[in-house]
């Protein structure tokens, strides 16, 4: 039996929500169930119940009462496992960045592809399928983190805390490393 991953629609243009929800529940791959918040402080509460579960929230940034930037926030800070794709009509390079930066999944501009939208819904749930599975109790999402700490320590020390050294010798780019020890909260020595 296929896991139920849940899908939370974020919108306030309900059209478009609909819209989203019918083609991502016609989706045969993966077992999914799509819930629809036309607000943000309505989409806290429902993200926020112990009874249900988001996977994954499909995101709009401008909304009555909060805006989806402070959104993408609030739900990174209290469940940074949710994946969080921002679909919007503001969205420019600038706050595409920004928006990355501060932890979301991906950025898409409306009108958008819904095609590559479910490509990523697809990958973030590949990500929650491989950071989540469990072996004879061994939870092989808190095993990557330790790699990945170890593998950062080594390397920032081998580069004496040189960020962009660091980057280049892991093969990943500056912004990834940022991330990187933002989530496994390593701070920059101070010399």
């Amino acid at each position: 039996m296929k896991p139920k991953y849940g899908i939370l629609i974020v919108d306030d243009d309900k059209m478009l929500a609909e819209d989203a929800k019918a083609c991502l529940e016609h989706e045969k791959e993966i077992d999914i169930e799509v819930d629809i918040c036309s607000d943000s402080s309505e989409a806290l509460s429902c993200i926020s119940k112990k009874n249900k579960y988001y996977d994954v929230v499909l995101l709009d940034i401008k909304m009555p009462k909060l805006s989806g930037t402070e959104v993408l926030q609030l739900i990174k800070k209290s469940f940074p496992d949710i994946h969080v794709i921002i679909i919007s009509a503001y969205l420019d390079e600038h706050n595409r960045d920004e928006l990355i930066r501060l932890g979301a999944y991906a950025a898409f501009e409306k009108p958008c592809d819904f095609h590559k939208v479910k490509e990523y819904i697809k990958r973030a749930i590949d990500d929650i399928e491989i950071t989540t599975l469990k072996i004879k109790g061994l939870d092989l999402k808190k095993a990557l983190y330790q790699v990945a700490k170890e593998l950062i320590f080594k390397s920032l020390r081998q580069n004496d805390w040189h960020l962009e050294k660091t980057s280049e010798n892991l093969n990943i780019t500056r912004w990834c490393l940022d991330r990187w020890m933002k989530k496994l909260y390593i701070k920059r020595a101070t010399l």
